[in-house]
């Protein structure tokens, strides 16, 4: 388990960029209390600073509750940014994914977003 930001970072690149962790996991290592708004607005903007997105956009509060975290500028994170924030680019995007050996990583793209 990861103990700080940088070992969490690793090991979402350690997982083909792509890790569930739970909100007790990401509190702890943000050394906070309570997953109140604020904490989870501060989580949000560590895993950002430190190259990680999350989905769902919005953290849940509850600390049971799992995340899926990736890397920022990653395939995954540009397909996940992709369906997150359509756009024309986007969409190209997802046309290369559809007509490249990344099947897979749609599939996976799809249950995560989908729940």
């Amino acid at each position: 388990m990861a103990d700080n930001y940088d070992e969490l970072r690793e090991s979402v690149t350690a997982n083909d960029g792509l890790y569930t962790i739970d909100m007790g996991t990401l509190r702890d290592i943000q050394r906070a209390g309570r997953l109140g708004i604020h904490v989870r607005d501060a989580i949000s903007r560590s895993l950002q600073s430190h190259g990680m997105g999350h989905i769902p956009g919005e953290l849940p509060g509850n600390q049971y509750d799992e995340v899926r975290l990736y890397l920022l500028g990653s395939p995954i994170g540009d397909i996940v940014k992709a369906v997150l924030s359509p756009s024309n680019k986007g969409d190209d995007a997802l046309r290369a994914v559809n007509a490249s050996e990344a099947q897979d990583q749609l599939r996976r793209i799809r249950e995560i977003v989908n729940g």
